[in-house]
């Protein structure tokens, strides 16, 4: 017997595998973790609302907050108005903040931005790709990239203004 997976069904399943993701990750610590900078980051596979292909590659020369967040994910939500003051503040000088819904219905991101009305991009990761390359289990977490490309730092935890601040400050 064949089984089509569609893909809604892939987009459920994948989120399915982040919410137990993130509930086995509840407990984790809140410190951020740093990453190796002797690597480039990974490319991602995402899509804008209007299913445009958005590639990191596009944002060299930026400083790029890459922040991998689920619709039912209170932190995650409540994170994104200190993200959209931040952004706001510094886009002009370089700042760009790529938003990855890991896998759920374009319904639900589509919901998510017309509540939050925040103006970075909340894109989609329908097939899990970059999740998998980024090694996200549980959301949100967040990837800091510098101008380079560079994957400067990892954050497995909501991030606050202060935060922010103090992590991307330094590389605008």
């Amino acid at each position: 017997m064949v089984v089509a997976l569609t893909r809604a069904r892939a987009r459920g399943l994948w989120a399915a595998v982040g919410l137990i993701g993130a509930l086995l990750a509840a407990g984790c610590d809140e410190a951020p973790k740093t990453a190796r900078t002797d690597q480039g980051a990974p490319e991602l596979v995402a899509t804008d609302r209007q299913d445009a292909v958005v590639r990191l590659a596009d944002q060299r020369g930026k400083v790029v907050l890459i922040n991998f967040w689920l619709a039912e994910c209170g932190p995650c939500l409540a994170e994104m108005p200190d993200f959209d003051g931040f952004y706001r503040e510094t886009r002009g000088r370089g700042f760009e903040i790529l938003a990855i819904n890991m896998g759920q219905e374009d319904k639900v991101v589509g919901d998510v931005a017309r509540r939050l009305q925040v103006s970075f991009p909340l894109l989609t990761d329908a097939l899990g790709i970059t999740t998998k390359r980024y090694e996200v289990v549980a959301a949100p977490t967040s990837f800091l990239i510098d101008r380079e490309g560079r994957l400067v730092a990892r954050f497995n935890s909501p991030l606050n203004r202060a935060a922010l601040e103090k992590a991307v400050g330094p590389l605008l």
